[in-house]
């Protein structure tokens, strides 16, 4: 992406720090979701999400920090026999009067296109840059999580602490065809060390894309 490309896409921020917090304030105003809802979002992982308001803001600023990145992107067949290396780096900053986090990211791997040179799904970066935005969502206790890539696609999904050190959320994938449901989980221990991040995607029951993340802390926030 070109320097303009990059100031626009930097630019939006100020858009779509707005755009989740507005998002957050109306499912606050939403009815709460119905307890089988509710019951669903426990059975998936097995454990019940954390409800302590106070527990979940402090887990947002084990986010802060200066961070590299390396990990995977996993085709699963697809255009590569071994996932793909990812390295790059990552700064987040806290709004905690909003109880909010930015990261901008900066990740890059090698580009891979189908055998009739046609694009695959997380076959080419569009992680540098990026940006990810979390806020608590007081009406479901949780956190709204949104990461924008440099194609301009957002992708917007409610996560649930689970067991004090994980989120974890579920949604459908964006501009993906067939049946696609995008499953992410960010680990933050509170010892400041690292954030995991994995990411899958499952396309008809298959997976299809896994990106693994591990931000190393660089600089721990004062």
């Amino acid at each position: 992406m070109n320097a303009r490309g990059i100031k626009g896409l930097m630019g939006g921020v100020l858009v779509l720090a707005p755009l989740l917090c507005a998002t957050a304030l109306s499912a606050s105003q939403a009815p709460a979701p119905a307890p089988e809802e509710q019951l669903d979002e426990i059975l998936v992982e097995g454990e019940k999400p954390v409800r302590d308001a106070d527990k979940i803001t402090e887990w947002l600023t084990r986010l802060v920090g200066q961070f590299v990145v390396e990990g995977s992107v996993d085709l699963h067949g697809k255009g590569a026999g071994e996932p793909l290396d990812v390295q790059g780096r990552s700064t987040c900053v806290g709004f905690f009067p909003t109880k909010s986090v930015q990261c901008e990211l900066r990740l890059r791997w090698p580009e891979v296109k189908g055998p009739q040179g046609e694009a695959l799904p997380g076959g080419v970066s569009h992680l540098d840059p990026a940006i990810m935005l979390f806020g608590y969502e007081p009406r479901r206790i949780g956190i709204r999580h949104m990461l924008v890539g440099d194609d301009g696609i957002a992708e917007d999904a409610l996560g649930y602490l689970i067991s004090g050190n994980t989120v974890v959320s579920r949604n459908k994938c964006v501009n993906v065809p067939g049946q696609c449901e995008r499953v992410v989980r960010i680990r933050a221990d509170p010892d400041l060390k690292v954030v995991e991040m994995r990411i899958d995607w499952e396309v008809d029951g298959l997976k299809a894309v896994s990106y693994r993340f591990e931000m190393h802390r660089t600089q721990v926030p004062k």
